[in-house]
């Protein structure tokens, strides 16, 4: 059994445990990385710090909107973990104009071929500890819990047995986001992520990887669970439509 990924390595002296992940160039996913960065994780970690420092409420930094009252994220160690991750990425997943100038075609110039010489989205085999991936895990859990606690929706229900529904921000804002960037995230190796970390490792000399069959099999078997979690809380016809670019 191919055991090119697995299980994680720690390294002697006690070094921090590593696993890889595989992790494609697509900015439908890469959008989602970067906000849980931008919209929750940055500000969060910036009011946090200046009140630490004793500074008021009146001129401290405000809170990203719903998470004045979120309790359970450590929010020097969720940012640290995410800047970690970010600084394993190769450098064209850390370039963000890949955001913006290729969300409609994550293809396009890929030199990544099928059998068949179609042009496939990018992988790319990229070595993180696992202390990392579990910080960010646990923002997701922080998440889910503060939407459970404080719903984005506020029923007020008046004497005559009407009721308004108010929408008020909640950490429930932010969950789509940190589900599919911790989803992706936690894809485990597999036979397959194995089969293909192989084939990128063999082809980062050339121009171009060319998938055999059985790699471009591994390829769509990994593109159907990358779907799945890239895709989290979208509609059955959004995660095929993101499949089929696959």
């Amino acid at each position: 059994m191919p055991t090119a990924l697995r299980p994680p390595a720690r390294s002697e002296g006690g070094a921090a445990a590593t696993t890889i992940r595989l992790l494609p160039q697509d900015p439908e996913w890469l959008w989602d990385f970067y906000m849980t960065h931008d919209l929750l994780l940055a500000p969060y970690h910036a009011a946090w710090a200046i009140r630490r420092r004793g500074v008021g409420e009146d001129i401290a930094p405000a809170w990203p909107p719903g998470l004045e009252s979120l309790t359970g994220l450590n929010a020097p160690a969720c940012l640290d973990a995410w800047a970690r991750v970010h600084r394993a990425l190769p450098p064209v997943l850390r370039d963000r104009v890949l955001l913006h100038d290729e969300r409609a075609a994550p293809a396009r110039r890929s030199t990544l071929r099928g059998p068949d010489g179609r042009a496939l989205v990018p992988l790319h085999a990229v070595t993180v500890a696992t202390d990392d991936l579990r910080a960010l895990a646990r923002v997701r859990r922080a998440i889910r819990a503060g939407a459970r606690a404080m719903p984005s929706l506020v029923v007020t229900r008046h004497a005559d047995g009407s009721a308004d529904v108010h929408s008020v921000p909640s950490p429930g804002d932010y969950k789509g986001t940190v589900d599919r960037t911790v989803a992706v995230l936690s894809l485990a190796p597999d036979d397959d992520t194995d089969v293909l970390a192989r084939a990128l490792a063999q082809g980062a000399t050339t121009s171009r990887t060319d998938l055999s069959d059985e790699q471009y099999a591994a390829y769509r078997r990994f593109a159907d669970r990358l779907a799945a979690a890239a895709t989290t809380g979208w509609s059955g016809g959004e995660r095929a439509l993101f499949r089929e670019r696959y």
